[in-house]
């Protein structure tokens, strides 16, 4: 950002922070369309698109908008990890493309699948019994 520096020292003090409502006002209307801006100057907003993260009901709220991203992971990583350790159907990572990526990856030759007319699974070493299940 050489441009933005004139070489004297900043004084001011910092501008302040927008609260969660503001910032949801300021970005909630924003229309993206991809690709080059034809005419910079028209832009009026500091802002090119709107986030996923500000239609959830609780993002007006949040003092800290950047970090809704690891509640979204560390939520997301929970249901994938238990999804697949209960073999819940829709929720588990361990289809057959994942299990095809392993043999391209040369990686756990035991889990090949065995296709025929019906494609089956090799138990995983991590799979849960009814037992141990519940």
């Amino acid at each position: 950002m050489k441009k933005a520096f004139n070489g004297h020292q900043e004084t001011d003090s910092p501008p302040t922070s927008l609260t969660g409502v503001e910032f949801y006002e300021k970005v909630n209307n924003i229309d993206h369309t991809f690709g080059k801006w034809k005419d910079k100057s028209s832009v009026t907003n500091i802002w090119k698109k709107n986030s996923i993260f500000s239609d959830l009901p609780y993002s007006s709220k949040l003092k800290v908008r950047h970090s809704i991203t690891v509640m979204l992971v560390e939520k997301n990583v929970c249901d994938s990890l238990i999804g697949t350790l209960l073999n819940i159907n829709g929720k588990m990572k361990d289809g057959l493309n994942a299990r095809l990526d392993l043999i391209k990856m040369n990686i756990r030759g035991e889990l090949t699948p065995i296709q025929g007319k019906h494609t089956y699974f090799l138990a995983a070493y991590y799979t849960m019994s009814k037992e141990e299940k519940k």
